[in-house]
């Protein structure tokens, strides 16, 4: 039964563009993988003469596939756009290995589609010979000898291995070209399907493909303008090619035939010599359809020798060849790509599969791999950490920091230099570690005093915080953005933290559940006490009293001196914290490094990095703003404080240090490497250690919340 119309361009709103569209339908004996790997292929040719011929290994349903492509491009389609045609063969391997060579193929078979009146189509046919034109063997390689001087040199395509990575440049006229590569194919015997090309790179591109005609960026290029001039290769393989294969017994005692030899005429069921698995017609302007193709009757076909089946031995062998090759092609493309990690995972897997693969291709890869290797994974990298809000997306910073370790762990494996690339990329791994014990949270800083009472070590404990009329403020408008009024209180979740450094992450900490509700006299932030006991945690706003009220079980939470963190989370998730902060010289700044800042070279203003600026910007000062500033910088400071450094900040800097007397001056030899730095339009350094500085309304210094050292 003829299959029918699945999907057409039109009807999908398609435009062809520079490769064309088509829309392959599933097929029962192709996988799905492969028919959107051949919709991805196009319909490149673009000339309205010539043609161009590839040969592609792909790998879809667990199998390998072998696909021999002709495009042209024709007048105009049945829609009377480019006509484009991709005309595809496709075979598995077992058949391959039992067919002349690819590009024989290509220059033999006469059923090549030049045009296409109706829609494209899919033509699936009956098992039936491939019927080829008579052609001449392929040992010894005459054209070669005709081309270059020696058919030796049709072994220049060869390595020890199976097919070599060649730039073929100035060919003959293609199917003269199909000649040449037919000849140094069957020098590969059943692995000649191994050896992947393209008739014309310029137009199909090279990736993919071992043998790539006017492809320049191949490892190894073959002009045949100059070929003849060249030292013919030597070794058994070019002896072969140039003298043409002896006759041998084959394991069953049977003369072995020569590749390609002169063919023998067939009748009957002896003609199905191959089968076709596919035969796929692709236009550039429409979408693929699928037909039975009828036998039609034709006179009894000119037949090709038949090769004996291959050996499990055979396929297995040319299986292994195929995935080196397949293998060497992507290291290549990796490494094009600048993904060396990928690359030196795929040259680190293939090594251990084949050892051949090792010895032919280390001098033409690992270099490139160690040499480049640190330097692009630290790349890699970088652009996962430098990425905005990496700071609250701790999957991101997970993966980050498991990337680093399997590339330092492959990188010791197959000995990348431990140069100052390496060190910077063992530098990723540690910043990526110390990202791990952060967590951004808006932050209200709020300086005061803390009152507390309490009648011995295990009797309960009370500690009250005065907040400020700036503070109470601060913390009004939180509530008031909250959603809560007088008629409807909000739902929250609570905690107290020890707050011994600003975004520290904390997964120890319990949330008590709790209520924000307003009245006409008070306003409370509190959690939901237990029967009989006041509120764990309270923030009440009255006009009689605006505190913190914290109640602790025993005497141990009672203490003057200490820093502590409110946590509030809002039902939507968002979050507020209060710093009630009793000990300035008890805080940490939490240290993001050197790298958390930027230079712009032709200002001269440093300011924080995209992915710390949501951790510099998370603060409100209740008393007053924030600023970035240099090691040793003078307060009280009448300017207005800025997250933006300036030139001119520092320089000021380093003039009061030069001409400052007296206690608390810096050595000599300290104030003169900033300037010499300054000079040096090194600004980072000559300011460094720069940190986030809280200034209050009067200029002078509040507590120091971030530093990058």
């Amino acid at each position: 039964m003829p299959l029918q119309l699945i999907f057409t361009s039109a009807s999908q709103g398609l435009t062809p563009g520079r490769s064309g569209y088509c829309t392959v339908a599933r097929h029962r004996a192709i996988p799905e993988r492969l028919a959107q790997l051949l919709e991805s292929v196009g319909t490149p040719h673009e000339r309205p003469e010539g043609e161009t011929f590839t040969l592609r290994l792909l790998e879809a349903g667990d199998k390998n596939w072998c696909v021999l492509s002709r495009f042209v491009a024709r007048g105009l389609d049945y829609t009377q756009r480019d006509n484009r045609l991709a005309h595809h063969l496709i075979f598995s391997l077992e058949e391959a290995a039992i067919l002349p060579p690819p590009a024989a193929i290509a220059g033999r078979w006469k059923g090549w589609r030049d045009e296409w009146t109706g829609a494209p189509t899919w033509l699936e046919g009956e098992d039936r010979p491939l019927q080829l034109e008579t052609q001449t063997p392929l040992t010894p390689a005459v054209t070669w000898r005709e081309e270059t001087g020696t058919g030796a040199k049709a072994a220049w395509l060869i390595n020890a291995s199976g097919p070599a990575a060649v730039g073929l440049l100035n060919p003959p006229e293609t199917l003269r070209l199909l000649r040449l590569l037919a000849e140094a194919s069957a020098l590969l015997g059943k692995s000649a399907w191994a050896a992947t090309f393209t008739t014309d790179a310029t137009t199909t591109g090279s990736d993919g493909f071992l043998w790539a005609v006017n492809s320049t960026s191949a490892a190894a290029t073959i002009d045949f303008t100059t070929a003849k001039s060249l030292p013919a290769p030597s070794g058994d393989i070019a002896r072969q090619a140039a003298a043409g294969l002896t006759s041998t017994k084959a394991s069953t005692g049977q003369p072995q035939r020569r590749s390609g030899s002169a063919p023998a005429t067939s009748t009957g069921n002896n003609s199905t010599a191959w089968v076709i698995g596919g035969v796929i017609i692709l236009a550039a302007a429409a979408t693929l359809f699928l037909v039975n193709r009828e036998a039609e009757p034709t006179p009894p076909p000119v037949a090709v020798e038949v090769k004996s089946a291959p050996s499990p031995d055979d396929i297995a062998k040319a299986d292994e060849i195929l995935k080196t090759n397949r293998a060497l092609t992507e290291i290549q493309g990796l490494m094009d790509s600048d993904d060396f990690m990928g690359a030196a995972k795929l040259w680190a897997e293939t090594s251990t599969l084949s050892p051949t693969f090792v010895r032919n291709y280390r001098e033409q890869i690992l270099p490139r791999i160690l040499s480049n290797f640190s330097a692009s994974v630290t790349k890699q990298l970088l652009n996962r950490l430098d990425r905005p809000g990496v700071l609250n997306d701790a999957k991101s910073i997970r993966e980050a920091i498991a990337e680093a370790k399997e590339a330092l762990r492959l990188g010791a494996e197959i000995k990348v230099p431990q140069d100052e690339s390496w060190k910077r990329l063992q530098a990723c791994l540690e910043r990526a570690q110390s990202l791990t014990s952060i967590e951004v949270r808006p932050t209200m800083i709020i300086p005061g005093e803390w009152r507390t009472g309490e009648t011995g070590p295990n009797s309960p404990s009370q500690a009250d915080f005065t907040l400020s009329p700036s503070a109470t403020d601060a913390v009004a408008k939180f509530v008031e953005a909250s959603g809560a009024t007088l008629r409807e209180s909000v739902q929250i979740r609570i905690r107290l933290i020890a707050f011994t450094s600003p975004h520290l992450r904390d997964d120890q900490s319990k949330y008590l559940n709790g209520e924000i509700r307003r009245t006409p006299q008070a306003t409370w932030i509190e959690s939901t006490p237990e029967p009989g006991k006041l509120p764990a945690i309270g923030i009440g706003l009255s006009n009689r009293r605006n505190e913190v009220s914290l109640n602790f079980p025993t005497g141990e939470g009672a203490r003057a001196g200490a820093n502590r963190l409110i946590e509030v989370i809002l039902p939507k998730g968002d979050r507020q914290c209060f710093a009630l902060i009793g000990d300035v010289k008890a805080l940490q700044p939490l240290n993001l490094g050197p790298d958390a800042l930027l230079l712009d070279a032709e200002t001269g203003v440093i300011r924080p990095a995209p992915w710390a600026e949501s951790a510099v910007n998370a603060f409100i000062w209740t008393k007053g703003s924030i600023g970035l500033y240099p090691d040793g910088h003078e307060f009280p400071d009448r300017d207005l404080p800025s997250i933006r450094a300036t030139r001119s900040v520092l320089e000021t800097d380093i003039i009061r240090l030069e001409s400052k007397q007296g206690p608390g001056t810096p050595p000599y030899e300290i104030v003169a490497q900033r300037r010499k730095l300054f000079k040096e339009g090194k600004l980072m350094e000559a300011g460094a250690p720069w940190s986030i500085q809280a200034i209050d309304a009067n200029g002078a210094a509040g507590p120091r919340l971030l530093e990058f050292r």
